[in-house]
């Protein structure tokens, strides 16, 4: 089965033990404002651009400025490295390193939460997930913040 833990916070993420190979995305978005927000992710299988998938770090951005969009993408681009595409409020860091690990997610997001001075939340799904790994927490997560996906594993 999929599952989704969402709504999670830096110490969750960070205190987070689950199976490298079962992570299939995850998201950290940072609040700006009411309305303002960005949010960096990965897909495992890749993110869509036109009809193929761009495999790397991707970013998206609701109402926040140029000068901040351009700030994040240097710092995702000096941290991450990869061939920057932009699409609409999108940007992909093609061929971009990528991270999995959940003290590496935490810390990072806990780095712009800092640098872009907004509160962060995270949010990690999985797949392959048996229902016996949910009931035993074997991934380090709180009970309350995980939905199950519907459909195909």
């Amino acid at each position: 089965m999929r599952i989704r833990y969402w709504h999670l916070n830096i110490p969750e993420m960070l205190n987070a033990t689950y199976p490298l190979e079962k992570l299939n995305h995850w998201e950290i978005k940072c609040l700006q404002g009411e309305h303002e927000h960005f949010g960096v992710f990965w897909y495992k299988y890749g993110t869509p651009y036109d009809k193929e998938p761009v495999h790397g770090i991707c970013m998206y951005y609701n109402d926040i400025s140029d000068t901040m969009v351009n700030e994040l993408v240097e710092y995702l681009k000096m941290r991450f490295k990869g061939q920057v595409l932009y699409r609409q409020t999108r940007v992909f860091l093609q061929g971009s390193d990528i991270i999995r690990e959940p003290r590496s997610i935490g810390e990072m997001a806990n780095e712009l939460s800092l640098k872009f001075n907004g509160p962060v939340e995270i949010t990690a799904e999985f797949e392959k997930v048996e229902q016996s790994e949910i009931d035993g927490n074997k991934f380090n997560l709180p009970a309350n913040k995980v939905l199950s996906i519907p459909g195909p594993d």
